[in-house]
């Protein structure tokens, strides 16, 4: 749904309005709505200078066209990328109707883009035909020239076009005419092996002793290639190859068989195209050489046709391997970015699980203080229990202390004892039983001890100085 508030529309980030948005769509009721508003810049353009008329042009919106081209929209605006106008859009994309309308408005038909191409040489490279009729009706020139000096016949011989190559002709092309290489439409078919389309052209009445900037016929170059067929052809037009089709298949497979072995061989670990077989180089005609001799900065080489010609002061790369040097250097860029964003997520993990490590660790040091702050407390209690229950051996009763003596004594040679502490062996008392620590502490009574059965620890009683030691 396209938003019709003409306030909002140059407000967007590719600088699209309402208008393109509908246009691309084929919306020819929101188109009409907008342009009825008239409020609405027809000939806005986006950020790469399209407009509405481009737009509609290349999505082939005859309906939407018409509505624009009543509203006066420029037909001869381009945009800033490639130079295009509407009708280099329409003749690309070969839609013919909208060819005849945008040719019939005004546009400027031989106007050429950033390339130096025309729509003509557009809809010849990609053999629309029925583009191609109506440019010609419309009154374009056959022999508009882009900026290597091909023609439209040039153009439609280079891309193998047949059909287009006939209406060509049939609009009084200049079949010899020779581009800024000196090649005529006849030399780039017979380099290419169009067998069909040097048929056409020798029949359109081509020069074919027209020679290039590398002093080279037609037949000269298809002798140098190799091309029978071609050769064949450029000496009777009417010649027609009597072969059997297991032949061809056969010769098809050598041939492909040959060019892998040669890639294969001439194959470079550095990124670059493989490296010409140098038995492939034409021999060089030592005759062309310059008189010139070589400045600084320059250099021979050899042309297709084996003449020595001198280059330009170089400028840019003189290595194959310079692109590949460029694209490493893009890589390694596109790489060190990468890494460096790992590192600092990664550090960002670690900090995170440090400060997770910390946290726990305070929460097991305060545990830790509080567990020793109440084994402190236990401690403390228990000192305070025993000083409290700690008896004064030396303001105790002589029965008292011999009591005490015998229980440690009785600790270390383990004599058995009664509930009450007395060992059953040790004491006999006619009265009764043994008589326990709290009668012996009031009724201050000596007990009858067989001195036969007492242990030889207590055979020798301490005197009072050394008792507070036994305790």
């Amino acid at each position: 749904m396209v938003d019709l508030n003409p306030a909002k529309e140059p407000m967007l980030e590719d600088g699209r309005t309402a208008l393109h948005y509908a246009s691309s769509m084929g919306d020819c009721s929101s188109v009409a709505e907008l342009l009825a508003t008239g409020s609405v810049d027809v000939n806005a353009r986006d950020a790469v200078g399209y407009s509405a008329v481009q737009i509609a042009a290349a999505e082939g919106h005859l309906d939407v066209l018409r509505l624009l081209l009543r509203h006066n929209a420029d037909v001869n605006l381009h945009d800033t990328l490639h130079g295009n106008t509407a009708l280099h859009e329409a003749s690309w994309k070969g839609y013919s109707k909208t060819v005849a309308l945008l040719a019939s408005s005004g546009s400027d038909l031989n106007r050429k883009n950033y390339g130096g191409s025309s729509a003509l040489h557009l809809c010849c490279q990609n053999g629309h035909n029925q583009s191609c009729r109506e440019l010609l009706l419309a009154g374009c020139d056959p022999d508009v020239q882009n900026n290597y000096g091909d023609t439209p016949l040039h153009t439609s011989a280079r891309y193998g076009h047949a059909g287009v190559l006939r209406i060509l002709i049939s609009a009084k092309a200049k079949v010899s005419e020779q581009n800024k290489n000196g090649d005529t439409v006849l030399h780039i078919a017979a380099a290419m092996a169009r067998k069909k389309l040097t048929k056409i052209i020798l029949q359109a009445k081509c020069d074919t002793a027209l020679k290039n900037k590398q002093n080279e016929t037609a037949s000269d170059i298809a002798e140098r290639k190799n091309l029978t067929d071609i050769l064949e052809i450029l000496k009777d037009p009417m010649y027609k190859k009597k072969s059997s089709s297991s032949k061809i298949k056969k010769d098809s497979k050598e041939s492909k068989k040959r060019i892998d072995t040669s890639i294969k061989k001439q194959w470079s670990p550095y990124g670059c195209h493989y490296f010409p077989d140098t038995k492939e180089f034409p021999k060089p005609k030592l005759n062309s050489l310059p008189e010139d001799p070589l400045h600084a900065g320059e250099q021979y080489y050899l042309d297709l046709a084996g003449n020595i010609r001198k280059g330009p002061i170089g400028v840019g790369y003189t290595c194959y391997c310079a692109p590949f040097f460029k694209e490493l250097e893009a890589r390694l860029d596109h790489n060190t970015k990468k890494l460096k964003r790992q590192i600092c997520r990664t550090e960002d993990n670690i900090n995170r699980r440090l400060c997770s490590v910390e946290k726990q660790l305070k929460r097991s040091n305060e545990k830790l203080q509080q567990v020793t702050e109440e084994v402190s407390d236990d401690s403390e209690l228990e000192n305070r229990f025993r000083t409290e229950c700690a008896i004064d051996t030396t303001v105790m009763d002589p029965n008292l202390r011999w009591r005490l003596d015998y229980l440690t004594a009785r600790r270390h040679d383990d004599i058995p004892c009664n509930d009450s502490g007395y060992s059953t062996k040790m004491f006999s008392n006619s009265q009764g039983p043994s008589p326990s620590l709290s009668n012996l502490m009031e009724n201050s009574s000596e007990p009858v001890i067989d001195s036969s059965k007492m242990p030889k620890s207590l055979s020798v009683l301490p005197d009072n100085n050394n008792m507070e030691s036994i305790v």
